[in-house]
């Protein structure tokens, strides 16, 4: 998945074991090109510029992030927005895995893994965010270069998509990721947090053919290739 979500509040690590809450990231993805055509260059830089949301809810040990799809309604001046949520990414930090919803092809598989591990340098250097106390920490992770801000004073101890091992939840991230000789950069950063309303539950994903990640990537693979095939695409003419 490329590409790979706050009113401030105040509260304190006891009241999340009680609670669920939710957190709205807004993120943008950048792709860096150098020698690429000026128009397809300045195509990428308009499509970019469009920044998706997220929401991450969660509770002491659980987590549930998920893309929020913003439908503008523009029928009057002050255009309205509805949130519908798609993607689904299940983390549960008390086990140590995760669980993915998804749909390729037109097939349902439910990817279940362990989360990945990372070797975090935490620096001195803080800042505010949302006005709360935030620290920077990096790290480097297979082609990644990720650089995050947490905020100690909150819990549990995650962020976005699958980033744990901080002592406190990640409220910024940035990832630049080098794929082919391209850098992609993936930035994460928090709008809102506040307490989930009682119709927001964490949901456990249940439907799919069942699948590790490296099963799901092999699936992709053979799945692309074969559709390659079929355009023509890959196969040697005379």
């Amino acid at each position: 998945m490329k590409g790979l979500i706050f009113v401030l509040m105040t509260f304190t690590p006891t009241v999340f074991a009680q609670n669920s809450w939710k957190v709205e990231y807004e993120t943008y993805d950048k792709i860096f090109l150098d020698e690429k055509d000026a128009n397809f260059k300045a195509e990428l830089d308009k499509n970019n510029s469009t920044p998706k949301y997220y929401a991450l809810l969660f509770d002491e040990n659980q987590f549930y992030f998920s893309e929020i799809e913003r439908i503008k309604n523009e029928q009057n001046q002050s255009s309205t927005s509805m949130s519908t949520i798609t993607d689904h990414i299940y983390i549960d930090y008390k086990n140590s895995k995760y669980m993915i919803e998804d749909n390729y092809l037109n097939k349902n598989v439910l990817i279940t893994d362990h989360l990945p591990t990372y070797n975090w340098t935490i620096s001195r250097e803080t800042k505010q965010l949302l006005g709360i106390t935030v620290r920077k920490a990096m790290t480097e992770h297979q082609n990644s270069k990720i650089e995050a801000w947490f905020a100690s004073t909150l819990q549990p101890k995650g962020g976005p998509v699958f980033f744990n091992g901080l002592p406190g939840l990640i409220l910024e991230l940035k990832a630049e990721t080098m794929l082919e000789d391209e850098q992609y950069e993936t930035v994460f950063k928090a709008i809102h947090v506040k307490e989930a309303s009682k119709r927001e539950k964490l949901k456990i994903p249940s439907k799919g053919q069942k699948m590790t990640q490296k099963e799901a990537d092999d699936f992709v693979k053979e799945a692309n290739r074969k559709i390659m095939e079929a355009s023509g695409n890959g196969v040697e003419k005379d």
